[in-house]
């Protein structure tokens, strides 16, 4: 009998401090010419010190580029041709979600290896084996699937902790997710080594979060590279990161994602409001949804704590069914929703963001 091939392959990576003091050690082994591929801001926060880092090493930076702004074809492909024409041995990503997307979709067409520098802590891109494409106007295009996740991340705790707090507190909310829905979308299966042990991991997404993050949001306003601090980016961008790697991609989404693409039908919702802090308000629904009452109250009540949103007024979204009618539409066809342990209609979801107004009033 032919059994299909498994290959879990997991990202090095360190935190602190000083750990691009390390760089050159880590990367020599790679190749010498670099290509650094990162966010305006993440830039300037970010290249003193790689520089710092390398200047008495054979690593040499052969350019510096902006990404792009968006994680579209175009901008990929802009990052290939300029790693072409330049024989780079690998690319640093450096910055946020859509830099490292870029990076990394850009080094996979190249077949070279990719470095991550976080900047921020709002997602776990800087250690996984895709990237979400928009088109250059910020519609959502395509996932793009990779062998490989990031050679090593580089986690510099001083630069995340003295980046605004909102991203931070963002990516609380995205990691919040990946616990509820991978437990959610998976119920009920027979699961493999995998599956089952990024759903036991997945635990790790809101455990330390629940006993860290309001000290390390509090740290964060005042630039404190704090324990706590560290405790909720490891969440953020490892635990999450491990949970996705793992488990089936069927598994890697359900009703909290889902509800938040279709709010962005709404334009303020992308413009006004973080991916995280939707995602959140999108998991007290689904646990309304799936009637885990203990659950709900528990993230309401840490919800308020720390200011994230616990109504559809928090994302300036009507409670009005003619209103909702087209977001609950997409929210039930969207590709999160293809796979779970039960059907969801827009009934439900409605009957779901009543419940939780409810408890708000």
């Amino acid at each position: 009998m032919d059994m299909k091939k498994t290959t879990v392959t997991f990202p090095d990576y360190s935190i602190g401090e000083y750990v691009l003091k390390d760089m050159a050690d880590i990367i020599n082994s790679y190749g010498t010419r670099a290509l650094v591929v990162g966010g305006k801001t993440a830039l300037q926060k970010a290249r003193p010190k790689i520089e710092n880092a390398i200047a008495n090493s054979l690593l040499e930076i052969i350019d510096v580029i902006w990404y792009g702004g968006e994680c579209s074809y175009e901008n990929i492909e802009k990052v290939v041709q300029k790693g072409r024409i330049s024989k780079i041995d690998f690319i640093v990503g450096v910055g946020g979600g859509k830099a490292i997307d870029t990076a990394k979709a850009a080094a996979n067409r190249l077949q070279v290896p990719v470095f991550t520098v976080p900047t921020i802590a709002s997602t776990c891109a800087a250690i996984t084996k895709l990237s979400v494409v928009y088109s250059s106007n910020g519609d959502f295009d395509s996932f793009l699937f990779f062998d490989k996740p990031p050679t090593h991340c580089f986690i510099d705790s001083t630069i995340i902790s003295n980046a605004p707090v909102k991203y931070l507190w963002a990516g609380i909310g995205d990691t919040m997710a990946k616990h509820y829905e991978c437990t959610f979308a998976s119920r009920g299966d027979q699961l493999d080594h995998s599956s089952w042990m990024g759903i036991e991991i997945s635990k790790m997404c809101v455990q330390p979060l629940l006993q860290y993050g309001e000290k390390a949001l509090s740290d964060c306003k005042q630039g404190i590279n704090s324990l706590e601090v560290e405790q909720v980016i490891l969440n953020n961008i490892i635990s999450t990161g491990l949970v996705s790697m793992l488990v089936e991609e069927k598994y890697n989404g359900a009703l909290a994602h889902s509800l938040f693409y279709g709010l962005t039908l709404l334009p303020h919702i992308e413009k006004d409001h973080l991916h995280g802090e939707v995602v959140a308000y999108g998991i007290l629904v689904q646990l309304a949804m799936d009637k885990q009452d203990e659950e709900l109250q528990r993230l309401y009540h840490f919800y308020k704590k720390v200011q994230l949103p616990t109504c559809l007024a928090d994302i300036e979204v009507e409670n009005d069914r003619r209103y909702l009618e087209p977001i609950l539409e997409e929210t039930i066809n969207g590709p999160d929703m293809e796979y779970g342990p039960y059907k969801v209609t827009k009934d439900m979801v409605f009957e779901a963001i009543q419940k939780v107004e409810s408890i708000n009033q």
